[in-house]
């Protein structure tokens, strides 16, 4: 029995250590701010889907935006808020 109680304590003062403390509002002041936009590569001019991809990631990419994923028809891009 006083084994089990003392496996208990270890993993109580243990798993204590593992949980993120909560975030207050003034951390969430101080992360990153983003802008988000996503553009229809299908309806865009060009020759095929790629080529419209790489068109709408040039023109953004001048603009400081950088992409987060898309799928063939819809690419969306981030930059920090300025």
């Amino acid at each position: 029995m006083a084994a089990v109680f003392l496996v208990g304590c270890a993993v109580g003062g243990v798993s204590s250590q593992l949980v993120v403390p909560k975030a207050s509002a003034q951390q969430a002041d101080q992360l990153p701010q983003w802008q988000i936009t996503c553009v229809s590569v299908g309806a865009m001019s060009g020759s095929g889907t790629a080529n419209n991809i790489v068109e709408a990631g040039t023109r953004l990419g001048m603009q400081r935006w950088e992409p987060v994923g898309g799928t063939d028809a819809v690419w969306c891009f981030k930059r920090p808020k300025m």
